[in-house]
């Protein structure tokens, strides 16, 4: 099957290849810094360019096997891009670093749970046998989704920060088993 077309649904959302269409949606919710400033790939200012650039190479990485990358809609209000959730793969394919974005209108209604409950059983499915993922320490509504996901603390590291301009110390977590 090709990755492009795998679509994967939860209570309440689509999870699926992000298209070349949802570069708008993608680039009005990641030139927001109140969502920049959280992540560890999104630079900051952020534009349409970034967006198309983003796209098509979320859909390359997935193609070479790379990184999975799902763009998340709400079944409800199937369309617009609300968020998106990726799994950065090792070059063996057995470890993986989780990350997603929630788009403000769409937070605190158990979106980025389900996307990355969702991504943990499709990397499982895929044979990954370690996850990890980090957030910055004052993140602490990604914080919850790591611990409501399964993810045990596992230390502090650096990490890049684009939108900041400099690498910042990110809480690590982990899941294995």
């Amino acid at each position: 099957m090709n990755p492009l077309d795998i679509r994967i649904e939860t209570a309440d959302l689509l999870l699926r290849a992000p298209a070349p269409g949802d570069a708008p949606d993608i680039a009005r919710w990641c030139a927001d810094w109140e969502l920049a400033r959280w992540t560890a790939n999104i630079p900051h200012p952020y534009t349409l360019t970034d967006a198309e650039r983003f796209v098509a190479d979320a859909r390359l990485a997935m193609e070479e096997a790379r990184t999975v990358s799902f763009a998340i809609e709400t079944l409800s209000e199937p369309g617009p891009v609300i968020g998106m959730v990726s799994l950065m793969l090792d070059a063996l394919g057995v470890e993986g670093d989780l990350g997603w974005w929630v788009a403000p209108p769409w937070r605190g209604r158990g979106f980025a749970t389900q996307a990355a409950l969702a991504m943990v059983d499709f990397a499982r499915a895929m044979g990954v046998a370690r996850l990890t993922a980090g957030t910055q320490p004052e993140n602490l509504p990604s914080q919850g989704v790591i611990r409501r996901i399964g993810m045990r603390p596992a230390g502090r590291m650096m990490r890049a920060a684009p939108a900041r301009g400099a690498p910042r110390e990110t809480l690590e977590f982990v899941l294995t088993g």
